[in-house]
C-alpha cells in the first residue's frame, strides 16, 4: 500500500480512491438533478407560451356606447377588437334587421339580460377603421338559438327562433364568418331566443377583426386546446398505470379520473373541440355531458385529496360533502339539458367552499404537523391547491358573470397540473426511498429471525424427544385416551420443531437429507393411529388402497413430518366424510394420493401455506413432486417419490372404518356442555374438568343446539371460532330461548382485544376466558358463574315472596265478605266463589315452587278465578272478555308466572272501578312471528301523559294490588321482551306485553324436570 503524507495527516491510496469515488458519484447526481430541473423549466416555459400567446380580447379599452362602436381611432397594429359594451336591445320582440334601433334600451355585452325576457334583438352600429379590409367575426357563446345579420343580410343562423318554448329549437355552437364589407360602417343585428338556460344573452365577447388574423387566432386556440387535451389524457393514462401497479394507493385512481374528466371538460368548453370534431352531436346530449363532467370533475379532485392525505377528512364525511355535487351532476345528465341551470350559481359556489375547506385543512396539518405526509409534499400540495382555487374562482366568475377569457383561469390550471404532478412524483420518490430503507431493515431482521429459529429449534428438539420417551414409558399409569392425547401433542410439537429446523436450513442453503428405502404405509399407519381419536369424534372413515410391501426412496424422519401434516389437513376437510389413502407403483415412481372429502360443500379451511411450502421443498430435495388440489367438498394431496423396491414378510392391511362411540354423562355432577370443533382441544378440556362436571362434547353449533334441546346442560363452554356457525352466532341463537340465569355461557376466546370482548359480551356470554386456559382458571370461572346463578335464583325467590306478600289483606276481607253474603242467599254460588278464591291463593303461594314459569293455560285460569271473585262484589259493573288466537296451544305455551294477572288486576282496579258506570276489560292474546303478544285493553278512567311516563320510568302511581314496577322490572329481565303503555284520559288504557314464544311438547315432564 502506498502512503502519502501531508503535514500532520497521512492518507492511503485506497482511502483516496474511496473519497474520489464518492465525489464522482456526488457530482454525477448533481448533474442529473440539474438537467432534470432544466427540463422542468423548459416544459413550464413552453406550456406558459402556449397558454398566454393569444390576445385576451376581453380586456380591450374600447367599448361601445349607446349601441355605437367607433373603431376609426385604433392603431394599425390592432387587428382584432372585441365588440364589447352597450348594445341596443329590445326584449320579447324580433326586430327586422333593416330597422335601426335608436330609442331602445341598452344591454352590456358580454352579460345577462337585465329584463326578465326569453327572446329579443341586439343591434350594434360599428364604424370600421381604414386598415380593416377583409373581415372576420368570431362567435364563442350566444344563448342559444340566434340569427346574425350584417347590414340587413343574414350571415349565420343556428337553431330555430320562436316566441314559445315549444316552437324554439336551441343551438349553441362556436363559429367564425368571413366577408368583405361593402361600406366602412356595419349594422350588426342579433335575434336571440333562450328558453333553456338560467343565463340569457351573449356569454363571451364577439370578436371582430382582420380575417387572416382571426383565422390564425382560431387555429392557435384550437391547437392549444387540442394540445391541452392530449396532455391531460397522457397524464390520465400515466396515473392509471401507476394505480394498476399499486392498487392500494387510491389517490392515483382518482387523479387519473380527474385528468380524464378534465380533458373531457376542456373539450366541451372554450373552443369546444368535441363539437368541432363531431358536429353530429346534438345540443341536448352535448350540454348534458358538459354539465355532468363539470361537477363530477370536482368530485374526483376532492376524493384525490381525501385519499392522498388520510387525515384530511374522514371517508364518511367526504362522501357526505361530495354527495350534493354527485346528485346534481347525475341530475344534469338524466334530465333535459340546462333544466337545472338555475342551481348552478349555488353549486359553483359550493365547489369553491370545498376548495377552501381543503386548503384550510392542509394549512392546519402543515402548522400542527399532525399528518404522516412529509413536509415538502404537504407544502407542494398546499401550493397546488391554492392554484386550483384561483382556477376555480376565476372559472366560476368566467362562467357565471360573463368575464370572457380569463388569464388567471389558465394560469391557475397550468400551475395546479404542474404542482399536482410534481407532488405525485415526489411522493413516489419518497415512497421508493422508504421502501429501500425498509427493505434493508427487513433483510437484517430476516437474517436475525432465521438465526433465532436455528438456535431455538436446536434447543427445543432434545427436550421434546425426552418428554416423548418419558410419556411412552408412563403409559401404564395413565388411561389409554390420556396417553394417546399426550403422545400425539408431543409428537406434533416435535414435528413442528423439525419443520422450523428444516425451514432455517433451507434459508441458509445448508439442507441435507438421508435417503434410503422406507415403507411409507407403515408411516401412514402410525400417523393415523395418532389421529384415531380425532377421526372417531369427527365421524371420519379411513380407507387404504396400497401394497404393504412397497418401498420408497426417502428420508424417513422428514417423510413422517410431511405425512403427519397431510393427514391432519385431510382430516380437517373430511368431517362426517372419509379419508382415502392410495399408494401405487408407476414406472420409476411411487404415487401417494391422500384425499379428504366431506358430504357437504362448506367454507374451505385455510391450508398451512408455510408448512405446505416446506413439504414441497423437502419432497423436491428427495427427487419427487408435491401438489395440492382444493376440491368442491374437500382436498387432495398428490406426492410422487422414487421407487425403492419391495419389502418381504408384511401383510397387506386394506380398508377399515373407525367406529364412533357415544358420550356418557355423570348425573351426580353438574352438566357441562363443551362446544369445540377442535377434537383434541375438546378432549383436553374434558380431561381437565371431568372430575368436577359431567362433560358432554359437541363439535359443531348444530350438534350443540341438538344437545341443548333434548337435555339442557347446566353450563356451556363455547369456542369463539368454529366453521359454518361461530360461537358468537351460536350464543345469540341460544339467548333467544334461554336467559343468562337459565343457561350461563363462558366463551373461549383467542384474544382479549377490547373490541372482541365487547362483541363476545354483547352476543350474550356471561363471561369469557382466553385459550389455552389452565385447569385452575377454568374451574375458577365456572365456579364464579355458578355462584352468580345461585345468587340470582335466590334473588328471584325473594322477589316472588315479595310479590306474594303484596296481596292486600282487605282484598281477602272483601272477597270473604262477598262469599259470606252469598252463603245466606246462594250456597252454590258461595261454594263456587270459595273454589275460585282457593285457586287464586294456591297459585299465588305456589308460584315460586315451579321455576317461576307456568303455562298460558294456568295463567288464564288464575285470571278467570280473580275476575269471578271481583265480579261477585261489583256485579254487572265489570265485564271481562278473553280472546285467544286459535293457533295458540295454551297448554304448551310457557309464560312467566304472575306476569299477565297483575296487568289485568291493575286494569280492573285502577281503570274500571275508579270510573262511574260499567266497564269492560279485553284480554287479547295473539301470535306474531316468534313472539307472543298479550294486550290488556280497558275503557276506564285512563291516564295523563305524565302518569304514563311515570309508569314507564318504573314509578307506581298507586299502592293497590301487585305493583306495576315489579312487573316492569321482570319484563326487562326477559330476553327480547317488552311492555308498552298507551292511554288517554277518560278514554281507557292499553298495555301490550310482547315476549318470545316458548312451546314445550311435554309440559308436565318439562316442569317435573325443573
Amino acid at each position: 500500500m502506498i502512503i502519502l503524507k501531508k503535514g500532520n495527516y497521512t492518507y492511503s491510496v485506497s482511502n483516496l480512491r474511496v473519497v474520489s469515488c464518492k465525489m464522482y458519484m456526488r457530482w454525477k447526481f448533481m448533474i442529473k438533478k440539474g438537467i432534470s430541473w432544466l427540463l422542468i423549466l423548459l416544459a413550464i416555459t413552453m406550456l406558459a407560451g402556449l397558454t398566454f400567446n393569444d390576445q385576451d380580447t376581453s380586456n380591450t379599452d374600447l367599448q361601445a356606447k349607446d349601441g355605437i362602436l367607433d373603431l376609426t381611432g385604433i392603431s394599425k397594429n390592432e387587428k382584432v377588437v372585441a365588440l364589447s359594451g352597450e348594445w341596443k336591445f329590445v326584449g320579447n320582440e324580433y326586430v327586422k334587421p333593416t330597422d335601426i334601433l335608436q330609442n331602445a334600451k341598452v344591454e352590456i355585452v358580454p352579460g345577462p339580460w337585465k329584463e326578465n325576457v326569453q327572446y329579443g334583438t341586439y343591434q350594434l352600429q360599428v364604424t370600421l377603421p381604414a386598415h380593416f379590409d377583409k373581415l372576420g367575426i368570431r362567435v364563442r357563446n350566444i344563448w342559444s338559438a340566434h340569427r346574425l345579420f350584417i347590414n340587413g343580410e343574414e350571415f349565420a343562423s343556428y337553431g330555430t327562433l320562436g316566441t314559445q318554448k315549444e316552437g324554439a329549437v336551441p343551438s349553441n355552437p362556436v363559429y367564425e364568418i368571413y366577408f368583405k364589407p361593402k361600406t366602412k360602417s356595419l349594422t350588426i343585428t342579433l335575434q336571440v331566443a333562450d328558453f333553456y338556460n338560467a343565463r340569457h344573452g351573449v356569454i363571451f365577447p364577439i370578436d371582430l377583426g382582420d380575417a387572416e388574423t382571426i383565422a390564425n387566432d382560431v387555429v392557435k386556440d384550437v391547437n392549444l386546446e387540442k394540445t391541452t387535451i392530449i396532455i391531460l389524457f397522457i397524464f390520465s393514462i400515466f396515473h392509471f398505470s401507476l394505480y394498476l401497479l399499486r392498487t392500494k394507493d387510491r389517490a392515483f385512481f382518482y387523479s387519473a379520473l380527474y385528468f380524464f374528466t378534465l380533458a373531457l371538460l376542456v373539450s366541451t368548453r372554450g373552443e369546444r373541440t368535441l363539437i368541432r370534431e363531431y358536429p353530429a352531436i346534438s345540443f341536448e346530449w352535448y350540454f348534458r355531458l358538459q354539465d355532468f363532467i363539470t361537477y363530477i370533475n370536482a368530485v374526483t379532485l376532492f376524493f384525490f385529496f381525501v385519499y392522498t392525505v388520510e387525515t384530511l377528512v374522514k371517508r364518511r364525511t367526504a362522501i357526505t360533502l361530495a354527495m350534493p355535487l354527485i346528485l346534481y351532476g347525475v341530475g344534469t345528465l338524466l334530465l333535459p339539458a340546462r333544466s337545472l341551470s338555475f342551481l348552478q350559481y349555488f353549486f359553483f359556489g359550493y365547489i369553491n367552499v370545498l376548495a377552501l375547506i381543503i386548503i384550510g385543512r392542509l394549512v392546519h396539518l402543515l402548522i400542527t404537523k399532525s399528518t404522516k405526509i412529509p413536509r415538502n409534499e404537504l407544502m407542494i400540495l398546499s401550493a397546488s391547491m391554492i392554484s386550483l382555487l384561483i382556477f376555480s374562482i376565476s372559472g366560476a366568475v368566467d362562467q357565471l358573470f360573463f368575464s370572457g377569457k380569463n388569464v388567471l383561469n389558465r394560469a391557475g390550471l397550468l400551475f395546479f397540473i404542474l404542482g399536482m404532478n410534481v407532488f405525485l412524483a415526489m411522493r413516489l420518490i419518497n415512497r421508493t426511498t422508504e421502501a429501500e430503507v425498509f427493505s434493508e431493515r427487513l433483510e437484517k431482521a430476516t437474517i436475525g429471525k432465521d438465526s433465532f429459529l436455528e438456535v431455538t429449534t436446536k434447543e427445543l428438539e432434545q427436550p421434546l424427544y425426552h418428554a416423548l420417551n418419558v410419556t411412552k414409558s408412563l403409559s401404564a399409569h395413565r388411561t389409554l385416551i390420556e396417553h394417546q392425547l399426550l403422545e400425539q401433542q408431543l409428537e406434533r410439537l416435535l414435528y413442528l420443531v423439525n419443520d422450523l429446523k428444516d425451514f432455517t436450513r433451507i434459508r441458509f442453503q445448508d439442507f441435507h437429507i438421508d435417503v434410503h428405502p422406507v415403507n411409507v404405509q407403515m408411516i401412514f399407519q402410525h400417523v393415523v393411529k395418532m389421529h384415531e381419536r380425532t377421526m372417531e369424534k369427527a365421524n371420519i372413515r379411513f380407507y387404504t388402497h396400497a401394497d404393504s410391501q412397497l418401498l420408497i426412496q426417502a428420508d424417513e424422519q422428514r417423510i413422517s413430518q410431511i405425512v403427519y401434516r397431510v393427514v391432519e389437513t385431510a382430516i380437517a376437510h373430511a368431517v362426517n366424510g372419509e379419508v382415502v389413502l392410495t399408494i401405487m407403483h408407476h414406472d420409476a415412481d411411487v404415487r401417494i394420493v391422500v384425499e379428504g372429502t366431506g358430504p357437504d360443500v362448506i367454507k374451505q379451511i385455510a391450508a398451512d401455506e408455510t408448512g405446505q411450502s416446506i413439504g414441497k421443498a423437502i419432497i423436491e430435495q428427495m427427487g419427487g413432486s408435491y401438489s395440492v388440489d382444493i376440491l368442491h367438498n374437500g382436498i387432495r394431496f398428490l406426492i410422487t417419490l422414487p421407487f425403492g423396491g419391495y419389502e418381504k414378510n408384511l401383510h397387506n392391511k386394506t380398508d377399515y372404518i373407525l367406529p364412533l362411540p357415544l358420550p356418557t354423562l355423570n348425573d351426580n355432577l353438574p352438566n357441562l356442555l363443551i362446544v369445540e370443533d377442535d377434537v383434541i382441544h375438546a378432549e383436553v378440556l374434558r380431561s381437565l374438568l371431568q372430575n368436577h362436571y359431567a362433560i358432554s362434547l359437541a363439535h359443531s353449533a348444530e350438534e350443540a343446539l341438538y344437545t341443548i334441546q333434548h337435555k339442557k346442560p347446566d353450563y356451556l363452554l363455547i369456542d369463539e371460532v368454529m366453521p359454518v356457525m361461530d360461537g358468537l352466532v351460536l350464543t345469540k341463537q341460544i339467548r333467544t330461548q334461554y336467559s343468562y340465569i337459565e343457561l350461563p355461557i363462558i366463551m373461549l376466546v383467542a384474544n382479549e382485544y377490547p373490541t372482541n370482548i365487547s362483541l363476545v359480551l354483547e352476543s350474550g356470554a356471561n363471561d369469557y376466558i382466553r385459550k389455552p386456559a389452565s385447569k385452575e382458571s377454568l374451574l375458577a370461572r365456572l365456579s364464579a358463574i355458578s355462584l352468580t346463578k345461585e345468587a340470582m335464583t335466590n334473588a328471584i325467590e325473594h322477589e316472588m315472596n315479595f310479590l306474594q306478600a303484596q296481596i292486600k289483606p282487605h282484598f281477602l276481607y272483601n272477597a270473604l265478605s262477598s262469599i259470606i253474603s252469598f252463603c245466606y242467599t246462594d250456597g252454590e254460588r258461595a261454594g263456587h266463589l270459595l273454589t275460585m278464591l282457593s285457586t287464586y291463593l294456591r297459585y299465588i303461594f305456589d308460584s315460586g315452587k315451579e321455576g317461576h314459569r307456568a303455562t298460558l293455560e294456568k295463567e288464564l285460569e288464575i285470571i278467570q278465578a280473580y275476575v269471578e271473585v271481583e265480579q261477585a262484589r261489583f256485579g254487572s259493573r265489570l265485564s271481562v272478555v278473553i280472546e285467544i288466537d286459535e293457533s295458540i296451544d295454551t297448554a304448551k305455551v310457557e309464560v312467566p308466572s304472575l306476569l299477565i294477572q297483575p296487568l289485568v288486576e291493575n286494569a280492573i282496579r285502577h281503570g274500571i272501578f275508579e270510573k262511574e258506570g260499567n266497564g269492560c276489560v279485553i284480554v287479547k292474546i295473539e301470535k306474531e312471528e316468534n313472539f307472543l303478544v298479550v294486550q290488556i285493553i280497558d275503557d276506564g278512567v285512563g291516564m295523563t301523559a305524565e302518569q304514563v311516563a311515570a309508569l314507564t320510568m318504573g314509578k307506581n302511581i298507586s299502592s293497590n294490588g301487585i305493583g306495576f314496577t315489579n312487573v316492569l322490572r321482570r319484563v326487562k329481565e326477559l330476553p327480547k321482551a317488552s311492555l308498552m303503555i298507551q292511554s288517554k284520559l277518560d278514554e281507557g288504557t292499553t298495555m301490550i306485553l310482547k315476549q318470545p314464544l316458548k312451546e314445550h311438547a311435554n309440559v308436565e315432564n318439562y316442569y317435573g324436570r325443573r
